[in-house]
């Protein structure tokens, strides 16, 4: 049985000649990817046919790690994006606003239930804590 190749496998076969001819220092690395492949029959006919579009669009090959650092200098410069350190930093005084907020909130609260334990008026409760009507009324419920 004769086994061929899918042009998936193909396709691997002929990136995997392109990083061979990068890792070796070849001097045109795409080139000799390209005329390799022909002479070891991998997708020999696109590439005899396609082999110039093939080039054109191998040189301007997609670099991850290139377009990652790219967009991590454009996120930092909008503000965006922030290191590890000062991202912690960032978290812990959001982390100590929020409970500063809420302690206060709290804090209102007490002073709410002390002042009707006291025997004074709702609305005069609300005046003193600023706390809303609604919310002194809620305690009294």
């Amino acid at each position: 049985m004769v086994h061929s190749c899918t042009d998936l496998e193909q396709y691997a076969q002929f990136l995997q000649l392109v990083e061979e001819a990068k890792a070796a220092g070849h001097e045109t690395p795409l080139k000799w990817a390209i005329q390799e492949a022909v002479r070891r029959n991998i997708l020999r006919d696109y590439l005899e046919r396609k082999g110039g579009e093939v080039l054109s669009i191998l040189m301007t090959e997609y670099d991850y790690a290139t377009d990652m650092a790219v967009l991590k200098a454009e996120a930092y410069e909008d503000g965006l994006f922030v290191g590890r350190e000062e991202g912690i930093s960032i978290g812990l005084e959001r982390g100590r606003a929020t409970g500063r907020e809420e302690g206060a909130y709290e804090t209102k609260l007490e002073t709410a239930r002390s002042f009707l334990s006291m025997g004074l008026e709702p609305e005069q409760v609300a005046q003193g804590t600023g706390l809303s009507l609604e919310i002194i009324l809620q305690l009294i419920d």
